[in-house]
């Protein structure tokens, strides 16, 4: 420990604890882990008295961090659990108990890293690399106001390398082997210093977060800040009234609710089945909607005023829907005998528009979304011209947004494309362009964001589209992996989770100027 400089400019350092491991400082204390995972702490320290004599504080699990502020003290164990410490306060400074976090326990978060930052929060770094952060950590209540973790979405920095931490506690392991036969307490002090050499080389760390940003080093003597604002994502498991929890869900799909306020939500588990909730109330009991006899479907589309959907046979069903009937009353099987032999394989519903794919690669333009008035004698498909592509390599499906302003579409070998000019005075457009970045197996539009779910199941967003550029600038990803996932017209994501749940994504933005974080379903 240093105290404040002297005249003459020169510091006086003192030993305030030996065979110290990491240590932890708040505005008047000291917390400081040792070499065997046990926990000190000096208390009444200034800059005139940097340390003082150091009192053991009883904690049931060996430690490896700690971290302290305002009079919260969160602690991560050897074996990766998180604790906090009750009680702690300017007259009881070292606190009354420890309590384990369920919330890390429920979510098997892992940390190899935390830190509390500013605006009552806590930070963690986990083992694959992912940051999370929790809100409303105050003294009073150390675990905070979130049953959950929020997480943020980070890229470039290093996850320390397991292999070279295991090499080096092999290595240490023989090197005690081969010693003269000593207590089992002294190999464990020394692979708990070859962990502790190792971690301190290579492994990323949490250095602060505050108004300047969250700091992180990668352990290879880089740093990397994230400044601006931070968005956590939580994926929310929603159970429908009537139904299971441990239901599973094969597809979802949003649409503008025909009330014109909110979107309604169309979930099936198999082919042979459908049902509608609304967004806005998700845990209400759904409608089943009567599918037509013997059918079994392979797509759906919707907008606010009809339901579409694509059978195994390439037929196609309109179901009208109304602020009365909001899931409609009766399915009308589409005339498709203008296309002739195509077999339509991909639907998607705008506002007026209708959009189609064939097996073939064929891509079709429809006005209207309602069944065809027998009194109108224009041709009801338009068919526009797909993307040149090399030889074997067709779109296989189209996605477009519920104001008709936008249409993307995917091909076999799950290259994103998008249809450039499409205006009110040209709504089919004028040609293709190729959106580079990443390769994805579906899409989702909202009025003016796209979203794309890649074949591991990651997700990502589309950045920098606009009228003049309907291609975008980048692919951002965000956290979580799904099976299916939509998007409504308010950019709010659902998704079906690998077990088969039906997810919600809430977020979090924490903002480094000062101010509450604001929390909404996004």
């Amino acid at each position: 420990a240093c105290g404040k400089v002297t005249i003459k400019g020169k510091r006086h350092w003192y030993e305030a604890l030996p065979q110290a491991v990491f240590v932890a400082l708040s505005d008047d204390t000291a917390w400081i882990i040792r070499t065997n995972g046990d926990l000190y702490l000096q208390t009444g320290l200034s800059v005139d008295r940097p340390c003082a004599r150091a009192v053991k504080v009883d904690c049931p699990y060996p430690l490896s961090q700690v971290t302290a502020r305002n009079s919260v003290v969160w602690a991560l164990t050897e074996q990766r659990a998180l604790l906090y410490r009750e009680g702690v306060s300017s007259f009881c400074p070292e606190g009354e108990q420890w309590k384990c976090d369920i919330v890390s326990e429920r979510q098997a978060l892992e940390p190899v890293c935390i830190t509390l930052g500013d605006q009552q929060t806590l930070w963690a770094l986990d083992i694959q690399g992912n940051l999370w952060f929790r809100t409303g950590i105050v003294s009073k209540k150390p675990q905070g106001d979130d049953d959950h973790w929020w997480q943020v979405s980070i890229t470039d920095y290093v996850v320390f390398d397991q292999c070279s931490l295991f090499q080096t506690i092999i290595h240490a392991t023989h090197s005690v082997a081969t010693a003269a036969q000593v207590p089992v307490e002294k190999v464990a002090d020394k692979l708990r210093m070859a962990f502790w050499s190792q971690q301190l080389q290579c492994q990323p760390s949490l250095l602060g977060v505050h108004n300047s940003g969250v700091w992180i080093s990668s352990g290879k003597n880089e740093f990397h800040v994230a400044k601006g604002n931070l968005i956590g994502t939580h994926w929310n498991h929603v159970v429908p009234r009537g139904t299971a929890s441990a239901t599973k869900w094969a597809f979802v799909l949003a649409s503008a609710a025909p009330s014109k306020e909110g979107s309604s939500l169309w979930l099936c588990q198999s082919s042979k089945d459908l049902c509608s909730v609304s967004a806005q109330d998700a845990q209400s009991r759904p409608s089943t909607v009567q599918l037509p006899p013997d059918a079994e479907m392979r797509a759906y589309a919707a907008c606010q005023d009809a339901l579409w959907a694509l059978d195994s046979l390439g037929q196609v069903f309109i179901r009208t829907l109304s602020k009365s009937c909001p899931t409609g009353m009766h399915w009308t099987r589409l005339d498709l005998s203008q296309l002739g032999a195509v077999k339509l394989t991909s639907l998607a519903c705008g506002n007026q528009h209708i959009w189609a794919c064939d097996s073939r690669g064929g891509v079709y333009f429809r006005v209207g979304t309602q069944p065809l008035n027998p009194s109108l004698m224009l041709p009801a498909w338009i068919m526009i011209e797909p993307p040149v592509q090399p030889a074997g390599v067709t779109l296989v499906s189209v996605h477009c947004s519920p104001n008709d302003q936008m249409l993307w579409a995917l091909d076999s070998r799950w290259n994103v494309h998008v249809r450039a000019g499409i205006t009110e005075e040209m709504p089919v457009g004028t040609d293709w362009e190729h959106v580079p970045g990443l390769q994805a197996c579906q899409l989702a539009l909202s009025t003016r964001t796209v979203w794309a779910r890649c074949p591991n199941g990651d997700l990502a967003r589309r950045y920098g589209i606009t009228d003049k550029n309907p291609a975008g600038d980048y692919w951002k990803k965000i956290p979580g992996n799904v099976t299916c996932f939509t998007v409504t017209s308010s950019d709010e994501l659902w998704a079906v989770g690998p077990p088969g749940y039906l997810l919600q994504r809430l977020t979090r933005t924490f903002s480094h100027s000062h101010g509450a974080a604001s929390s909404h379903a996004t």
